[in-house]
């Protein structure tokens, strides 16, 4: 290799290098983003619950599907959150 491809390559590799920080930034907004989109959606599937339970005609089924979907919402917010911590906060030692 001679040295202008040397120094094209670690040119690239510096290039590549400097988007690292703003990459790791956008991926964490955006896991941010979809925690708030499934905190909406478990607000959302608690109305449909308390609709459901005062409806004029009473519907379990419908009721426990919101609650199936309402678990699973809840489950993956929950895994998402740790994600967020896992992949995003770094820990300082002392």
């Amino acid at each position: 290799m001679n040295l202008r491809e040397k120094l094209l390559k670690t040119t690239d590799d510096v290039k590549k290098a400097m988007k690292v920080p703003f990459q790791v930034r956008k991926d964490k907004k955006s896991l941010e983003s979809w925690i708030i989109n499934k905190e909406e959606e478990v607000a959302t599937l608690e109305m449909k619950i308390n609709d459901a339970k005062g409806a004029d005609v009473f519907a379990p089924d419908r009721i426990l599907d919101y609650k199936d979907d309402l678990a699973l919402v809840e489950r993956r917010l929950k895994e998402g959150k740790k994600l967020l911590k896992e992949m995003f906060e770094t820990s300082v030692k002392e």
